[in-house]
Protein backbone atom coordinates (compact mmCIF):
# COMPACT_ATOMS: atom_id res chain seq x y z
CA UNK A 1 0.00 0.00 0.00
CA UNK A 2 1.36 3.22 -1.00
CA UNK A 3 0.11 7.00 -0.26
CA UNK A 4 2.50 9.49 -2.59
CA UNK A 5 2.22 12.71 -1.86
CA UNK A 6 4.78 13.91 -3.81
CA UNK A 7 3.27 12.09 -7.04
CA UNK A 8 -0.66 12.42 -5.76
CA UNK A 9 -1.56 8.73 -5.94
CA UNK A 10 -2.94 6.05 -4.30
CA UNK A 11 -1.77 2.36 -4.97
CA UNK A 12 -3.82 -0.91 -3.19
CA UNK A 13 -2.11 -3.86 -3.01
CA UNK A 14 -4.28 -6.74 -4.04
CA UNK A 15 -2.44 -9.83 -2.60
CA UNK A 16 -0.96 -11.78 -5.24
CA UNK A 17 -1.28 -9.59 -8.02
CA UNK A 18 2.32 -8.36 -8.36
CA UNK A 19 1.86 -5.66 -6.05
CA UNK A 20 5.13 -6.22 -4.89
CA UNK A 21 6.94 -5.49 -8.01
CA UNK A 22 5.15 -2.33 -8.31
CA UNK A 23 5.91 -0.92 -4.91
CA UNK A 24 9.36 -1.97 -5.33
CA UNK A 25 9.08 -0.28 -8.74
CA UNK A 26 7.36 3.29 -7.83
CA UNK A 27 9.64 3.43 -4.34
CA UNK A 28 12.60 4.64 -6.61
CA UNK A 29 10.62 7.90 -7.06
CA UNK A 30 9.48 8.68 -3.31
CA UNK A 31 9.60 11.81 -1.85
CA UNK A 32 10.15 12.69 2.12
CA UNK A 33 6.70 11.81 3.50
CA UNK A 34 5.49 9.11 1.11
CA UNK A 35 4.40 6.24 2.72
CA UNK A 36 4.25 2.39 1.94
CA UNK A 37 3.56 -0.43 3.97
CA UNK A 38 4.73 -4.00 2.75
CA UNK A 39 7.26 -4.74 0.16
CA UNK A 40 10.15 -2.66 1.89
CA UNK A 41 12.76 -5.83 1.17
CA UNK A 42 11.51 -5.86 -2.87
CA UNK A 43 11.85 -2.05 -2.92
CA UNK A 44 15.53 -1.45 -1.19
CA UNK A 45 16.83 -4.79 -3.55
CA UNK A 46 15.66 -2.23 -6.50
CA UNK A 47 17.63 0.78 -5.57
CA UNK A 48 14.93 2.92 -3.50
CA UNK A 49 16.17 3.98 0.45
CA UNK A 50 14.19 4.66 3.47
CA UNK A 51 12.74 8.42 2.98
CA UNK A 52 12.82 11.44 6.01
CA UNK A 53 9.38 9.39 7.59
CA UNK A 54 10.77 5.98 7.30
CA UNK A 55 13.79 6.90 9.24
CA UNK A 56 11.52 8.68 11.99
CA UNK A 57 9.77 6.04 12.10
CA UNK A 58 12.78 3.61 13.04
CA UNK A 59 14.14 6.33 15.79
CA UNK A 60 10.74 6.55 17.34
CA UNK A 61 9.17 3.38 16.91
CA UNK A 62 11.99 0.29 17.31
CA UNK A 63 14.33 -0.51 20.23
CA UNK A 64 17.92 1.05 20.26
CA UNK A 65 19.53 -2.07 20.54
CA UNK A 66 17.26 -3.70 17.55
CA UNK A 67 18.69 -0.35 15.42
CA UNK A 68 22.88 -1.04 16.88
CA UNK A 69 22.64 -5.19 15.95
CA UNK A 70 21.41 -3.56 12.40
CA UNK A 71 24.92 -1.62 12.38
CA UNK A 72 26.66 -4.39 13.66
CA UNK A 73 26.01 -6.99 10.87
CA UNK A 74 26.93 -4.38 8.63
CA UNK A 75 23.39 -4.18 7.69
CA UNK A 76 22.52 -0.87 6.23
CA UNK A 77 19.03 1.18 8.52
CA UNK A 78 17.37 1.04 5.74
CA UNK A 79 16.30 -2.45 6.30
CA UNK A 80 14.72 -1.47 9.24
CA UNK A 81 11.97 0.45 7.68
CA UNK A 82 9.17 -1.88 6.68
CA UNK A 83 8.93 -2.86 10.57
CA UNK A 84 9.15 1.04 11.92
CA UNK A 85 6.48 1.84 10.02
CA UNK A 86 4.36 -1.32 10.39
CA UNK A 87 4.80 -0.05 14.10
CA UNK A 88 3.82 3.62 13.27
CA UNK A 89 0.71 2.61 11.59
CA UNK A 90 -0.41 -0.01 13.04
CA UNK A 91 -4.37 -0.48 13.52
CA UNK A 92 -4.72 2.57 10.94
CA UNK A 93 -3.69 1.22 7.81
CA UNK A 94 -1.61 -2.46 6.62
CA UNK A 95 0.22 -4.06 3.78
CA UNK A 96 -3.27 -4.57 2.03
CA UNK A 97 -5.32 -1.69 3.48
CA UNK A 98 -8.66 -1.37 1.54
CA UNK A 99 -9.93 1.76 -0.12
CA UNK A 100 -12.48 2.61 2.74
CA UNK A 101 -9.36 2.06 5.05
CA UNK A 102 -7.65 4.27 3.47
CA UNK A 103 -9.98 7.04 3.26
CA UNK A 104 -10.45 7.10 6.76
CA UNK A 105 -7.08 7.46 7.25
CA UNK A 106 -6.36 10.51 4.74
CA UNK A 107 -9.52 11.69 2.88
CA UNK A 108 -8.31 14.90 1.42
CA UNK A 109 -5.33 12.42 -0.32
CA UNK A 110 -8.61 9.88 -1.23
CA UNK A 111 -9.95 12.80 -2.13
CA UNK A 112 -7.75 14.52 -4.88
CA UNK A 113 -4.84 11.76 -5.57
CA UNK A 114 -4.82 9.46 -8.32
CA UNK A 115 -6.24 5.69 -7.19
CA UNK A 116 -5.07 2.75 -8.98
CA UNK A 117 -4.76 -0.91 -7.90
CA UNK A 118 -4.05 -4.47 -10.09
CA UNK A 119 -5.92 -7.24 -10.58
CA UNK A 120 -5.47 -11.02 -11.55
CA UNK A 121 -7.39 -13.98 -12.96
CA UNK A 122 -8.82 -15.58 -9.74
CA UNK A 123 -8.84 -19.12 -10.81
CA UNK A 124 -4.68 -18.60 -11.27
CA UNK A 125 -4.32 -15.89 -8.31
CA UNK A 126 -5.35 -18.67 -6.13
CA UNK A 127 -3.22 -21.08 -6.55
CA UNK A 128 -0.67 -18.55 -6.55
CA UNK A 129 -1.75 -17.72 -2.97
CA UNK A 130 -1.97 -21.64 -1.96
CA UNK A 131 1.31 -21.72 -2.54
CA UNK A 132 2.41 -18.59 -0.92
CA UNK A 133 0.38 -19.28 2.25
CA UNK A 134 1.87 -22.95 2.64
CA UNK A 135 5.40 -21.85 1.44
CA UNK A 136 7.07 -22.60 5.03
CA UNK A 137 5.02 -24.87 6.23
CA UNK A 138 5.60 -28.31 6.76
CA UNK A 139 2.61 -29.86 6.49
CA UNK A 140 -0.38 -28.24 4.43
CA UNK A 141 -4.20 -28.51 3.31
CA UNK A 142 -4.29 -29.21 -0.33
CA UNK A 143 -5.80 -26.64 -2.59
CA UNK A 144 -9.66 -27.53 -2.22
CA UNK A 145 -9.14 -27.80 1.35
CA UNK A 146 -7.90 -24.06 1.45
CA UNK A 147 -10.82 -23.12 -1.13
CA UNK A 148 -13.18 -24.74 2.03
CA UNK A 149 -11.60 -22.57 5.09
CA UNK A 150 -11.77 -19.60 3.06
CA UNK A 151 -15.60 -20.41 2.37
CA UNK A 152 -16.41 -21.02 5.17
CA UNK A 153 -14.96 -18.40 7.24
CA UNK A 154 -11.71 -20.41 8.91
CA UNK A 155 -9.12 -18.99 6.59
CA UNK A 156 -9.10 -15.71 9.17
CA UNK A 157 -7.84 -18.25 11.80
CA UNK A 158 -4.82 -19.26 9.62
CA UNK A 159 -4.12 -15.32 8.42
CA UNK A 160 -5.46 -16.00 4.59
CA UNK A 161 -5.37 -13.11 2.99
CA UNK A 162 -7.56 -13.82 0.44
CA UNK A 163 -9.59 -10.89 -0.27
CA UNK A 164 -9.22 -8.72 -3.42
CA UNK A 165 -12.66 -6.91 -4.61
CA UNK A 166 -13.14 -5.83 -1.55
CA UNK A 167 -10.11 -4.02 -1.33
CA UNK A 168 -10.77 -1.35 -4.23
CA UNK A 169 -14.75 -1.13 -4.32
CA UNK A 170 -17.06 -0.44 -2.12
CA UNK A 171 -21.18 -1.70 -2.13
CA UNK A 172 -19.35 -3.39 -5.13
CA UNK A 173 -18.68 -0.54 -7.43
CA UNK A 174 -15.45 0.01 -8.17
CA UNK A 175 -13.91 3.09 -6.85
CA UNK A 176 -10.25 3.70 -8.03
CA UNK A 177 -9.30 5.58 -11.05
CA UNK A 178 -7.52 2.82 -12.91
CA UNK A 179 -7.33 -1.20 -12.48
CA UNK A 180 -4.24 -2.67 -13.88
CA UNK A 181 -4.56 -6.53 -14.82
CA UNK A 182 -0.94 -8.33 -14.05
CA UNK A 183 -1.80 -10.48 -17.20
CA UNK A 184 -0.47 -7.35 -19.02
CA UNK A 185 1.66 -5.98 -16.14
CA UNK A 186 4.32 -3.77 -18.18
CA UNK A 187 1.96 -2.22 -20.14
CA UNK A 188 -0.37 -0.99 -18.04
CA UNK A 189 2.20 0.24 -15.50
CA UNK A 190 3.17 2.48 -18.13
CA UNK A 191 0.00 3.88 -18.71
CA UNK A 192 0.15 4.24 -14.94
CA UNK A 193 3.57 6.50 -15.10
CA UNK A 194 2.77 8.14 -17.57
CA UNK A 195 -0.61 9.46 -16.03
CA UNK A 196 1.60 10.49 -13.16
CA UNK A 197 4.64 11.92 -15.15
CA UNK A 198 6.55 9.20 -13.73
CA UNK A 199 9.92 7.62 -16.37
CA UNK A 200 9.19 4.19 -17.21
CA UNK A 201 11.67 1.73 -17.69
CA UNK A 202 10.95 -2.45 -17.54
CA UNK A 203 14.53 -2.96 -16.28
CA UNK A 204 13.40 -2.19 -12.99
CA UNK A 205 10.27 -4.10 -12.39
CA UNK A 206 11.92 -6.43 -11.21
CA UNK A 207 9.20 -10.32 -10.22
CA UNK A 208 11.41 -10.69 -7.15
CA UNK A 209 8.22 -13.15 -6.11
CA UNK A 210 7.54 -14.71 -9.06
CA UNK A 211 7.77 -18.27 -9.17
CA UNK A 212 10.19 -18.84 -11.69
CA UNK A 213 8.44 -22.49 -12.62
CA UNK A 214 5.03 -21.50 -12.91
CA UNK A 215 2.78 -24.18 -11.88
CA UNK A 216 -0.06 -25.65 -14.29
CA UNK A 217 -3.10 -24.42 -12.31
CA UNK A 218 -5.18 -27.50 -13.35
CA UNK A 219 -2.89 -30.00 -11.39
CA UNK A 220 -4.40 -28.05 -8.48
CA UNK A 221 -8.34 -27.82 -9.61
CA UNK A 222 -10.13 -31.01 -8.32
CA UNK A 223 -13.99 -31.52 -9.76
CA UNK A 224 -15.77 -28.67 -7.34
CA UNK A 225 -12.92 -26.57 -6.82
CA UNK A 226 -13.63 -23.68 -10.03
CA UNK A 227 -17.16 -23.13 -8.70
CA UNK A 228 -16.10 -22.73 -5.29
CA UNK A 229 -13.78 -20.38 -6.80
CA UNK A 230 -16.89 -18.37 -8.77
CA UNK A 231 -18.45 -18.47 -5.71
CA UNK A 232 -15.35 -16.70 -3.95
CA UNK A 233 -14.87 -14.58 -6.49
CA UNK A 234 -17.91 -14.52 -8.87
CA UNK A 235 -17.80 -10.47 -8.68
CA UNK A 236 -14.31 -10.17 -9.98
CA UNK A 237 -14.86 -12.94 -12.62
CA UNK A 238 -17.70 -11.19 -13.88
CA UNK A 239 -16.26 -7.36 -13.82
CA UNK A 240 -13.36 -8.14 -15.31
CA UNK A 241 -14.82 -11.36 -17.59
CA UNK A 242 -11.96 -13.54 -16.44
CA UNK A 243 -12.33 -17.25 -17.17
CA UNK A 244 -10.40 -20.39 -16.30
CA UNK A 245 -7.51 -20.50 -18.43
CA UNK A 246 -7.22 -23.18 -21.19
Amino acid sequence: MIISHRHKFIFIHVPKTAGSAVSAYLAREFGPWDLQLGSWKDALANGAKANRLALIAMFRHLPPLEIAKTLVRNHSVDSLAGAALSRRFAGRLSDHSSASEIEAFDSAAWKNYFKFCFVRNPFERAVSLYNWHYRKATTRPNFSEMLRLIEEGAAERESINWRSWQLYTRNDEVVVDFVGRQERLSDDLRIVCDRLGLPFNNRFLTRAKANPTRPDIRNYYQPGDRERVARLFGAEIEHFKYRFPD
